[in-house]
């Protein structure tokens, strides 16, 4: 071969690379502009997409730690893999399927199987802990529970849950199944609390309505200004069969009755005489105010509310007793020229509205003591809870849903505002001279 065609040949094969290399860059060059155009445009979509390919990716490496947190047991067990042993009391014996709860879903994994080993030749499974641990079956419900309080509903609890890339079990019918479990086992837990050597300062009582009937509940306010839910009780209404039920079964469990105890109650009349019912003289009533000044608006013209709320503020607002009770008493003067209904409603339980008077509160105590707002606040949670139910099938959905949300709101529990001034309340609780004060009973 000639040194012309030699040369010819390299110039041939060296255009054919280049061209080849050119190719491939203009191919690179196109794939790259086809993603540039599908990335998202905006800043938005760019933290959306990132977000959820961090959500994917975190819960694909939950599972691949999973898998490697099996191994490691069947390493403790087996000993390291293709290492002889006589010593060794169990062998590896290959994978199957299996699936563990994970991120409020059931995910799959591959499950090592591990067997024992035996002199008589016969070989058992071995069950792993680990694995059991993964499948409770309470982490499903317990997840269902977190975000159903959340306000997801059923229908909608497969979008919000982090799906890996072989998750199941999150459908609406096993999503509700995992809520009426866990909300059962809130309802249990609160139903068992117990209340020995808590000593409380205050509880709150009032109802919330629930398709046409009642759960009457209960709070405490204990010496450190903690509140804690201590029960619910169904009712058809707010009377006092329920409540004194409701009280019974707290002093079963615990509370300290024997004790002076503020109880703060909204206006109802069944909630007062159960209290006296149970408590006695050891039980001092207020009203509270708020709920007395809605109910006198209720007998009046709109033309009256202003100077109402003007005498009714005058009043709460004394710090001498007999000077708000002489206010009062004007107030209700007043009302029987314009509307004697009127004046009956706020007569009606007149000294128990400033109570909190009668015992010398500082004022930001006073305040908090004078309605029922903080148990107000944590019915206002289970309200928000329920608004989106369509359909109530039974009682026990009730207490269910209640609890859930009292519980949650319970997480929320600040102390009260003038936690520092209890102390005051105490011995003004424990003071002799209130055995000469009319008290409950």
């Amino acid at each position: 071969m000639s040194k012309k065609y030699q040369k010819k040949l390299r110039s041939s094969s060296k255009r054919d690379r280049n061209r080849q290399r050119r190719a491939k860059r203009n191919t690179a060059r196109r794939e790259l502009q086809e993603r540039l155009e599908q990335f998202p445009s905006s800043h938005e979509e760019f933290l959306s997409l990132a977000q959820q390919s961090l959500h994917s990716f975190a819960l694909d490496l939950g599972v691949m730690f999973a898998g490697r947190l099996l191994e490691d047991e069947v390493t403790m067990l087996c000993g390291p893999r293709y290492a002889r042993s006589r010593e060794r009391n169990a062998t590896r014996y290959g994978h199957q399927p299996g699936v563990v709860s994970l991120a409020g879903q059931k995910v799959s994994v591959l499950r090592p199987r591990v067997r024992s080993v035996s002199s008589g030749g016969t070989r058992s499974e071995v069950e792993l802990s680990l694995y059991r641990a993964m499948q409770r079956p309470e982490s499903m419900p317990q997840a269902c529970l977190k975000r159903m309080v959340r306000r997801v509903s059923c229908r909608d609890y497969e979008g919000v849950v982090d799906l890996a890339q072989e998750g199941f079990g999150v459908k609406k019918s096993s999503v509700s199944r995992g809520f009426v479990r866990a909300s059962a086992d809130a309802v249990r837990a609160l139903a068992e609390r117990r209340w020995e050597g808590v000593r409380f300062v205050a509880a709150f009582i009032d109802g919330i309505e629930y398709a046409g009937e009642t759960l009457v509940v209960a709070l405490g306010l204990d010496a450190q200004g903690h509140k804690h839910v201590l029960g619910v009780r169904q009712g058809a209404t707010e009377n006092a069969l329920v409540v004194t039920a409701l009280l019974e079964d707290l002093v079963e469990r615990g509370l300290d009755t024997t004790q002076s105890m503020l109880f703060v109650l909204d206006g109802a009349k069944a909630l007062a005489a159960a209290v006296k019912r149970v408590c006695g003289r050891n039980a001092l009533i207020q009203r509270c105010q708020v709920h007395k000044q809605r109910n006198v608006k209720a007998h009046l013209a709109e033309t009256h509310h202003a100077e109402l709320e003007r005498r009714l503020h005058t009043a709460y607002a004394q710090t001498d007793h007999k000077k708000a009770i002489s206010l009062l008493e004007d107030a209700v003067h007043w009302l029987k020229r314009i509307n004697p209904a009127a004046a009956a409603s706020l007569q009606e339980g007149l000294e128990e509205t400033v109570t909190v008077v009668r015992l010398k509160l500082p004022e930001k105590l006073r305040r908090t003591l004078a309605t029922t707002n903080p148990i107000e606040s944590a019915l206002s949670v289970v309200r928000d809870l329920t608004a989106r139910v369509k359909r109530w099938r039974d009682g026990d959905m009730r207490v269910r849903w209640c609890a859930a949300g009292l519980l949650r709101a319970e997480h929320k529990f600040r102390r009260i505002k003038g936690y520092t001034e209890l102390p005051l309340l105490l011995a003004a609780l424990d003071a002799p001279l209130l055995d000469a004060k009319p008290r409950a009973g």
